[in-house]
């Protein structure tokens, strides 16, 4: 139900139009007095009504000074004036307070009906185009999070090209035309998901105080994060890559400090190198996973362009990336069969315990986990970019059971497919 004022000095007149009005829209509106200008600021800053009448010769304040005031404070109040008087003067100040109609004295009951009901439906239709610009928001609010992870597991597993990530920049406000990665790793196994999941919310938090950054930490044994730095040109020189490389290093040194103090824990934090476009930050994460390869009790943070000169062990780690890279196009080309850790192993002439660690080390996640997610990156391509049945895509790529296939969807992506799949259309 509408809230209306009715504020006008003469008795007569607002119980004219308290009686037309309480008849006709008993059920649409809530109908309050006021009996000069001051009285109609007070009880609208009171009662907070919707549209307001009143008339502009009031003794003291007069109806455009109080509209003028109640503008202020209730700035989309619908205004009808009220007035014997119809001079040019008053419509011009009428209108530049916002003043949507006019009733000239003496008023018939047609006129002041028909008045009210424009004011009504003008109303309601604000109403209804505010609450579904909040729904909207709330929409985004809610989907911005999915987004940013999806978007950081496509970077991490470098599968951009199965998602349309120049529109998840756009949604989530990015460029990356420089950028880097970091990487941080607890000493410890954390307590359980939720203390590293609220860790990874803190440490993102308190990089955006610096920089646009995403992250993911929820299906990865460590934390990752990508931040964007502001343009630079085009060849960067030694000056402003050491710079990078400062500034870099001064935040993680700023994170392990926060998080030893807040939480009580000791992270290892490796950082790769800066890259200019956004399809080489799956370079840099690599190697920010590649220094933490190199960590030490004594020491907790490592930048990769400090490690790239040591030699022997560099060329170890690369043997390592290569011969996991391998893993990755593997299972990539065999997602629609069942893949077994034991077999994977060995079919790369691995023990199950080394290639199960390693696979941890290099790739970030957990073997399962991996596979989920490079199926249901696949599921999601398969439903962008072909028509085939929510069924047929789960048989696709490698799920035996429709049922299941949803929840492990909805799991990893935060909408079921069926959602997924309007949502693109």
């Amino acid at each position: 139900m509408l809230k209306l004022l009715i504020a006008d000095d003469e008795k007569y007149d607002r119980d004219s139009m308290l009686s037309m009005l309480t008849t006709a829209f008993a059920d649409h509106l809530e109908i309050s007095e006021a009996k000069n200008g001051r009285e109609a600021i007070e009880i609208a800053e009171r009662i907070r009504p919707d549209i307001i009448i009143t008339d502009i010769k009031m003794p003291g304040i007069n109806g455009l000074k109080a509209i003028q005031e109640i503008n202020k404070f209730l700035p989309n109040t619908y205004f009808i004036i009220l007035t014997a008087y119809d001079y040019f003067d008053f419509a011009v100040e009428a209108v530049k307070n916002n003043v949507k109609q006019y009733i000239l004295k003496p008023f018939s009951r047609t006129e002041i009906i028909e008045k009210i009901k424009e004011a009504v439906n003008f109303v309601n239709s604000e109403k209804e185009k505010r609450r579904q610009e909040i729904e909207n928001q709330e929409k985004l609010y809610t989907l911005l999070p999915i987004l940013e992870n999806e978007l950081s597991y496509s970077i991490i597993n470098d599968t951009l090209y199965l998602i349309d990530y120049q529109t998840y920049k756009g949604y989530l406000g990015l460029d990356f035309k420089n950028g880097y990665s970091i990487v941080a790793q607890l000493k410890e196994a954390p307590k359980d998901e939720n203390f590293k999941f609220h860790l990874g919310e803190y440490v993102k938090e308190y990089i955006n105080h610096r920089y646009k950054a995403i992250g993911s930490y929820l299906f990865t044994d460590k934390l990752v994060y990508f931040i964007q730095l502001k343009n630079l040109e085009e060849e960067i020189n030694i000056e402003t890559k050491m710079e990078i490389k400062q500034n870099a290093v001064t935040l993680a040194v700023d994170i392990k400090r926060e998080v030893k103090k807040n939480f009580g824990v000791f992270l290892y934090i490796g950082i790769g190198m800066c890259y200019g476009g956004f399809e080489l930050l799956h370079k840099s994460y690599e190697e920010a996973c590649s220094a933490l390869e190199h960590k030490s009790e004594d020491k907790g943070i490592y930048y990769f362009g400090d490690i790239n000169t040591t030699g022997k062990s560099q060329n170890i780690d690369r043997e390592k990336v290569a011969l996991f890279k391998a893993v990755k196009q593997y299972i990539i080309d065999n997602i629609q069969e069942e893949i077994d850790l034991e077999k994977t192993a060995a079919k790369f002439n691995l023990s199950p315990y080394y290639f199960s660690r390693t696979f941890k080390e290099i790739l970030g996640f957990n073997f399962s986990d991996y596979i989920n997610i490079v199926r249901i990156n696949k599921a999601k391509d398969f439903l962008i970019t072909t028509s085939m049945a929510i069924k047929d895509v789960c048989y696709s790529v490698g799920y035996s059971e429709p049922n299941y296939f949803s929840k492990v969807f909805k799991k990893y992506s935060g909408v079921s497919p069926t959602e997924f799949k309007h949502s693109k259309t």
